[in-house]
């Protein structure tokens, strides 16, 4: 549930202080409640009936052709209550859906991350809340994996299929997809996952990948090697075969996110500081470097 008290409060505050007093009010998830956690990234969704997703938060995922659908950036619409919806429609011969993703916008590497969605009711395509980085299956000089902890691994928080009901997918892919792509998985039963809206949650630390679902342990992957590289955030629904079959579906169909919210300990928040700092000033010593071809560097106009 969100804070719709203090956010009618929060209207009666300044600009700034209204959006400390909306973070505050947002309590520490129970699982990470003794760790010192500090939510530093978050979208509830509060914009207006048929806009996108905020811009500043989030970027269209893979638009355009995808598996056995279209992602179309207008099948992604909030519901002016709070809500970022996701429609799988049929678009005259085409199948369309949709998502949005963080890349370049916001990244973390470690953390508590969650999502408060409800479930897709018809086969034929499969929801998602995942984290993962723009750099898996990055191979070194001699076309071997760099591994997951220079690359990234994808995360997959919640993967939910309609045609196996009640059960939720926690999976870890690493070193990309194709001869050398591995992966780990492990399925939670929940009866009930089709009723209403759920919490679906990762703690991604150097221990490993531990998963929840309303705030409770539902499954952890320690085979898999921990990421230390920065990764965003994608919520999508895919069309495929792995989803079932499309044609059976009573279209239009959706798949809701209430909100994503993003916790980190001081710990992980100074490390991520000092890695976009190295980062940039790596990136500006690049650009900074003279060639025959380049010659010397223009001062800025």
């Amino acid at each position: 549930m969100k804070p719709t008290f203090w956010r009618a409060m929060c209207l009666l505050l300044p600009v700034g202080h209204a959006a400390w007093a909306e973070d505050a009010a947002i309590p520490v998830p129970a699982p990470i409640k003794d760790g010192h956690y500090r939510m530093v990234w978050h979208d509830e969704f509060s914009g207006k009936a048929g806009t996108p997703a905020d811009a500043g938060r989030w970027v269209p995922w893979a638009p355009g052709k995808r598996r056995d659908a279209f992602n179309a950036e207008d099948a992604v619409r909030q519901d002016g209550q709070g809500h970022l919806v996701i429609t799988i429609r049929r678009a005259g011969n085409r199948i369309e859906t949709g998502g949005v993703s963080t890349l370049g916008k916001f990244t973390a590497t470690h953390g508590y991350f969650e999502c408060r969605c409800r479930m897709q009711s018809q086969p034929g395509s499969w929801s998602a809340f995942w984290v993962t980085s723009d750099r898996i299956g990055q191979t070194d000089k001699e076309g071997k994996p760099v591994g997951a902890a220079k690359a990234g691994a994808e995360i997959d928080v919640m993967e939910y299929l309609v045609h196996q009901p009640g059960l939720i997918h926690h999976t870890i892919h690493w070193d990309g997809y194709g001869k050398h792509h591995k992966s780990e998985h492990t399925g939670f039963k929940m009866p009930a996952v089709a009723e209403g809206f759920h919490t679906f949650a990762v703690r991604w630390d150097e221990k490993g990948y531990v998963f929840f679902t309303d705030g409770k342990e539902s499954g952890r992957l320690k085979k898999p090697p921990v990421s230390d590289h920065p990764e965003h955030v994608i919520l999508s629904c895919e069309v495929g075969e792995w989803g079932g079959d499309i044609a059976k579906a009573a279209l239009p169909d959706a798949f809701t996110a209430d909100w994503v919210r993003v916790w980190q300990t001081p710990e992980q928040e100074q490390a991520d500081r000092a890695r976009t700092a190295a980062e940039k000033a790596d990136n500006e010593r690049i650009a900074g470097r003279k060639t025959p071809e380049q010659g010397p560097r223009r001062p800025n106009p």
